[in-house]
């Protein structure tokens, strides 16, 4: 069994668990609730170590900057505008600890919100527990830039999920064995028992 590098500086991060991205017509896929039990058990152990990301929307594609525009233009009915709902799904909401452990981001990455890096900074955070969704976008952005930060990163086989299943598993295959150094692939059940 290999060696999480899991310390009390280790963070839980959920991404994007969203009513959008569960009830949208645009957006929205049944998948994501597969992977609900899996985060509730990794965020039920390690509620005050566990953070939780949220992708908002832009109000408009017109308000939207650069290629976002052409994005929100391709899913006009994922806008705020459109009455996309940002929220947290309901069955994790009871799980987050509070308003200071979510973080809003207009874009993929949950390093584009000042106050996520502030709170890995303060904390002096080590290694990050990826769980939620999608594996192959915002999921894949925040492994990407914190592997470039220095964290470790762990992904949760079960706690992870995408729309596109061809593109989760192709990330869940190539980007631990690429960077198998910084990238760690195990099951809640491991992360749980390896982590103090």
């Amino acid at each position: 069994m290999t060696q999480l590098p899991l310390t009390d500086r280790s963070l839980h991060i959920v991404v994007d668990m969203q009513e959008v991205f569960a009830t949208n017509p645009q957006w929205g896929f049944a998948g994501i609730h597969a992977i609900v039990p899996a985060i509730a058990k990794l965020a039920a152990a390690k509620p005050a170590q566990t953070l939780w990301t949220r992708f908002i929307s832009a109000h408009s594609a017109e308000q939207a900057e650069g290629s976002w525009a052409a994005l929100y233009r391709l899913w006009p009915g994922a806008t705020l505008e459109a009455g996309a709902q940002m929220d947290i799904l309901p069955s994790l909401l009871p799980l987050v600890s509070g308003p200071d452990a979510v973080f809003d981001k207009p874009t993929y990455s949950a390093f584009h919100n000042p106050a996520f890096v502030t709170r890995l900074k303060q904390g002096r955070v080590d290694t990050l527990v990826l769980s939620g969704i999608e594996t192959d976008v915002c999921v894949l952005a925040t492994l990407l830039e914190a592997v470039d930060r220095g964290y470790f990163v762990v992904m949760p086989v079960d706690a992870l999920t995408s729309s596109d299943l061809d593109g989760h598993k192709q990330i869940m295959d190539v980007i631990p064995r690429r960077l198998k150094s910084q990238v760690f692939t195990a099951d809640v059940a491991t992360v749980l028992e390896q982590w103090p």
